[in-house]
């Protein structure tokens, strides 16, 4: 078997990162013939129901170098990654997969760049942000051996940001999995859980800038105008690090145009909850500016639900069948929802059947490109290491913490250049 490691996110700040490690695991847990032994890395201090999800489909190592800001975090970084290349070595693993930076020479690697947003939409991040992405981006380019980008769209994108190694590139489009305890017609009824009256369309976003929740407020704002009176449920965290006055300005849109009736704000709500909501509304919106490949229109996807999208060229590429309205234009999507009427929904067998070949898919990409790279010679890359890295057990000893080092069982390299 082939060990192959990933560090997903550890808490639920970005539950669209943590359901996308936990749809590849699943995937390849389903393989007939799997050559691949996932195991994930994350912080003594991860959330532990994120640690929950991970582990059902790999094993899961908790360590204190991945707790940012931590004693450990830091002394990984002053020594060049020495205590990362331990546990590597310990756990005898093979490549390095979706890696967030370049940490070592050694082993082979695989990256992955969910998106290009900060190109596309600049006024979404500060110039510091803008810079780091750049910068991060350039450096998975040139020091991985493989990077992943997750659409068509993103691609054509890394062609021109890094057009010296895109013959690196590979395209994986990931398949959400639904939660299995829900059922297309479960007896609990979340209409009467959030206390929904009626029909209503579903955003499941978390409410960052970009997923352009106004846009649809607007919409709903619109229809009221004209008589027309429609309810807009949403889930997720209402939380923008980047726009901190992001929510507030929705909330006082909501007050100030008294659509408390119209828009219902759930919050975060359990996983199971939102695919629930998914199979019973009229249609699932995304109004999004910007996506690298939409967790929303997998999830939606994977249930053989409608959706209204926003016309972006990734969209069109995710979801052909799908109905689009003009990105920046709110009464192109009050007309939208004036007018839709739903289809009769496929078979639930035929949605089953559709979901599992895509899943087998995605797995058998992901394994064909780890099976390409496992054949061949690592990347020359030679990163230099601080002399720190070799002092340090006696710098330890001389803080009376140096048998904490031989607890941590760090196998300290001896041949880095």
């Amino acid at each position: 078997m082939i060990k192959v490691v990933f560090f997903p996110p550890g808490d639920k700040e970005w539950m669209g990162g943590v359901n996308y490690y936990k749809n590849l695991l699943f995937a390849l847990s389903t393989l007939e013939n799997k050559v691949i032994e996932p195991i994930v890395f994350v912080g003594s201090s991860a959330d532990k129901d994120v640690k929950k999800i991970y582990s059902q489909y790999s094993q899961v190592i908790e360590h204190p170098i991945f707790d940012r800001k931590s004693l450990y975090w830091f002394a990984d970084k002053i020594t060049g990654g020495c205590f990362l290349e331990g546990l590597l070595k310990k756990y005898q693993i093979d490549i390095l997969s979706h890696i967030p930076v370049v940490k070592t020479a050694k082993w082979k690697t695989i990256s992955w760049i969910p998106d290009f947003q900060h190109v596309h939409l600049p006024d979404m991040f500060t110039q510091k942000e803008i810079n780091n992405r750049n910068s991060s981006f350039q450096k998975l380019a040139k020091y991985t051996d493989r990077v992943i980008l997750s659409s068509y769209s993103a691609l054509n994108d890394f062609k021109v940001f890094a057009p010296d190694y895109g013959y690196k590139a590979n395209v994986l489009q990931f398949v959400s999995q639904p939660e299995r305890v829900v059922q297309l017609d479960s007896p609990i009824s979340m209409e009467k859980k959030y206390g929904i009256q009626g029909d209503f369309f579903f955003i499941p976003n978390q409410f960052w800038k970009h997923k352009n929740h106004f846009l649809a407020f607007e919409a709903v704002n619109h229809l009221k105008n004209k008589g027309i009176s429609v309810t807009l449920v949403c889930s997720g965290l209402m939380a923008d690090y980047r726009n901190t006055e992001y929510g507030t300005m929705l909330l006082k849109y909501i007050e100030s145009n008294k659509l408390e009736e119209n828009i219902l704000l759930l919050g975060s709500i359990p996983y199971p909850d939102v695919f629930q909501l998914i199979n019973e509304s009229i249609a699932v919106i995304n109004p999004s500016l910007f996506e690298g490949w939409s967790s929303t229109v997998e999830e939606c996807k994977s249930v053989g639900r409608e959706m209204i999208l926003s016309d972006l060229g990734v969209h069109k590429e995710q979801y052909p069948g799908a109905t689009f309205f003009i990105k920046d234009n709110y009464i192109d999507l009050a007309t939208v929802m004036e007018s839709f009427e739903p289809t009769i929904q496929e078979d639930a067998n035929a949605i089953s059947l559709d979901l599992q070949e895509r899943t087998k898919e995605f797995a058998a990409k992901y394994q064909a490109i780890v099976l390409n790279l496992y054949g061949r010679p690592k990347t020359e890359t030679r990163i230099r290491v601080s002399g720190l890295a070799f002092c340090l057990p006696l710098i330890f000893r001389k803080m009376g913490c140096y048998p904490l080092i031989l607890q941590m069982k760090i196998a300290f390299p001896n041949n880095i250049s």
